[in-house]
């Protein structure tokens, strides 16, 4: 049987809908509604009055929600489910129409058959190898994500980059809130999957990762160096470690050089008023006692003997020094 072109009923057309939701297409309908249909749906014919549907579903959809009987089709031989995935799979993967949980659910539905695997799937749509197995690589996230990611419209591969985070799985949830939610998208959830794989991240007490995520997400920076320094921060924060301790000595260094710079410039201190001196003032002097704190008690060593012994001892001698006049003054006094 060759292809042919003939008007079919969609009463006559079944739809194989478990890759593709219903939707309606306001200006596809107005469009079809104007200038009729422009392209036939594709349609493969099971039996004389019973087709499947191929490609189209769009356009299908557009004529029902008209109120259409008939649409202009496109007839071609019948063959199997995999088959129609395949075509459908193709022309999706180039026009990139369809999104990536439907793309996901097609492969994964190819790959139930034990005839199919990536690379032959790559091979029948004319796409890399590469491109098949993303979506692959995705079929152990939780599907609840999955289900609650495609109702709120959010990409799919995301996910995947989630899943594979080493972080706990409450972290995950976490950031898939969020990401959900649309308070952050990809390309902030590919910082956070950067900046997990730190030497610094490594060594942040698992309490304090979402934490330390949430300062990370908040940043918003487009700098990785200001991302690189929130981690360093928080896993110094939480535990001395040497290689936070060089990372964060080193940042002060820079930033003092800067304001170095910046004092250095009359046109900037010249025009200084009393206030604003006041201000780098006094935060100078914070600086200052930060490096160089004061004694106090606490920072004495704890040797009461030490002190006991000590304190009696100078006691002594201010009584001496104060109440018992030399010898020498004394006999002076007696001869007077």
């Amino acid at each position: 049987m060759t292809k042919q072109m003939k008007e079919v009923k969609l009463s006559q057309i079944e739809l194989e809908t478990s890759f593709r939701n219903k939707e309606k297409d306001l200006s596809l309908e107005l469009d079809i509604n104007r200038n009729g249909l422009k392209t036939p749906l594709v349609v493969e014919e099971k039996s004389a009055d019973k087709y499947v549907l191929v490609d189209g579903y769009r356009r299908y959809y557009a004529l029902d929600f008209l109120g259409k009987e008939v649409a202009e089709c496109i007839i071609e031989p019948f063959t199997s489910e995999e088959e129609r995935i395949i075509k459908r799979l193709g022309k999706e993967l180039h026009t990139k129409r369809r999104t990536a949980y439907q793309l996901e659910k097609m492969i994964n539905r190819l790959l139930e058959n034990e005839a199919y695997d990536a690379k032959l799937i790559a091979s029948l749509c004319n796409v890399s190898t590469e491109t098949i197995a993303k979506y692959i690589r995705g079929s152990d996230v939780n599907p609840e994500w999955l289900r609650r990611g495609e109702k709120a419209n959010v990409g799919r591969h995301a996910f995947t980059d989630i899943h594979n985070l080493d972080v706990n799985d409450d972290t995950k949830d976490h950031i898939v809130d969020r990401y959900i939610g649309k308070e952050i998208n990809k390309s902030v959830v590919d910082v956070i999957k950067k900046s997990t794989k730190e030497k610094a991240f490594t060594n942040l007490p698992e309490e304090k990762t979402k934490e330390c995520i949430d300062e990370i997400i908040e940043k918003k920076s487009q700098e990785y160096d200001a991302i690189r320094e929130v981690v360093h921060k928080n896993s110094l924060e939480a535990k001395y470690n040497k290689y936070s301790h060089t990372f964060m000595h080193n940042v002060n260094l820079r930033s003092l050089t800067k304001i170095e710079k910046i004092l250095g410039n009359n046109n900037y201190i010249n025009f200084l008023s009393n206030e604003q001196r006041m201000e780098l003032n006094n935060l100078a002097r914070k600086i200052l006692l930060r490096l160089n704190p004061p004694i106090t008690w606490l920072n004495f060593p704890n040797d009461v003997q030490f002190y006991e012994k000590h304190a009696e001892k100078n006691v002594k001698n201010l009584r001496n020094k104060v109440f018992r006049p030399s010898r020498k003054k004394y006999v002076i006094n007696r001869k007077m």
